[in-house]
């Protein structure tokens, strides 16, 4: 059984999406803090965060709702399948 299958490793995967969603609320939390004092125009650090919120919340609700489950296969249509040549 993988790991991802037992109960410890469910949790896990949940808490860490749990995680990255507290983390995305403190990047909006500096992003909106940034925007409030001035102009973000050319300001590096404001699309930094703004590009790791998204992939934080992204990831984490992913990984929040799903747990194990992304690790689950799916068949692949016939269509879509690598041919052999050899």
């Amino acid at each position: 059984m993988p790991w991802y299958e037992k109960t410890a490793g469910n949790l896990l995967l949940r808490v860490i999406g749990a995680g990255l969603l507290a983390l995305t609320y403190v990047a909006i939390g500096l992003l909106r803090r940034r925007v409030t004092t001035g102009s973000i125009e050319s300001d590096p650090l404001a699309y930094l965060l703004a590009a790791g919120a998204f992939i934080c919340a992204s990831g984490g609700a992913l990984l929040a709702a799903l747990g194990p489950h992304i690790f689950d296969r799916i068949e692949v249509s016939e269509r879509w399948r690598r041919i052999d040549r050899g």
